[in-house]
């Protein structure tokens, strides 16, 4: 959901708005032309506003590679050189989680986690990359999110970026939250296990994880 304005209106819309909450602006502001429904129809429509303003607008694959690396996103250029993929390390990661399970999660949360979604309408069987902060997840966690269809992305795999002119870009994914700096050359990410347990919770399993020693595992009931 991100950072929002705590006081909004028509002509002031919040800085991130979710998939619900653009459903029930849109709802109720798209017969009158102000800035709060064009907003929320963007969200809609997977084309929400500029990606970087501190960033000329990228057009060709290396200006996009440029783009990512000034945000703090470990990038390289793909395989055949067209485009762009994140490359996890030991600093940032990807869940891979089902479109419906990650909408949910992401309108239930109030932290600004970056989000590559596939575009409108939310396919079931697609699924949404949610980027992460890296730390290792024994086997019973991978276990414990694999029942929900959850995958995370090892150090070494690649996940393509978007590169295009709009953020409605090399279908079918754009980013619904943009990747933030929070200091110059570090991404502004959330911890996995905060992801994770979002998505668990959202997903009624009734287990959560907890981290020992710096590694995710299954919270046991003594």
């Amino acid at each position: 959901m991100g950072l929002e304005n705590e006081e909004f209106d028509c002509a002031d819309p919040p800085l991130a708005i979710s998939p619900t909450e653009a459903r029930r602006y849109w709802s109720d502001h798209r017969h009158h032309d102000c800035e709060l429904g064009a907003a929320a129809w963007e969200v809609l429509a997977g084309s929400r506003g500029r990606p970087w303003s501190d960033t000329p607008h990228p057009n060709t694959p290396r200006d996009w590679l440029t783009a990512y690396r000034h945000r703090g996103l470990p990038t390289e250029f793909t395989a055949d050189a067209t485009g762009v993929d994140l490359v996890c390390d030991d600093t940032v990661t990807a869940l891979l989680v089902p479109a419906g399970l990650a909408a949910a999660t992401y309108d239930h949360t109030a932290l600004a986690v970056p989000t590559l979604a596939t575009a409108p309408p939310y396919v079931p069987l697609h699924r949404w990359a949610m980027l992460t902060r890296t730390a290792p997840v024994s086997d019973d966690a991978t276990s414990a999110l694999a029942d929900l269809h959850i995958t995370v992305l090892a150090p070494g795999d690649r996940l393509r970026l978007p590169t295009g002119p709009s953020t409605r870009l090399d279908p079918p994914r754009y980013w619904h939250e943009w990747p933030r700096r929070s200091v110059a050359g570090k991404p502004h990410l959330v911890r996995l296990l905060q992801v994770a347990n979002l998505a668990l919770a959202t997903g009624a399993v009734g287990r959560r994880l907890t981290s020992t020693d710096g590694r995710l595992v299954v919270l046991r009931n003594r």
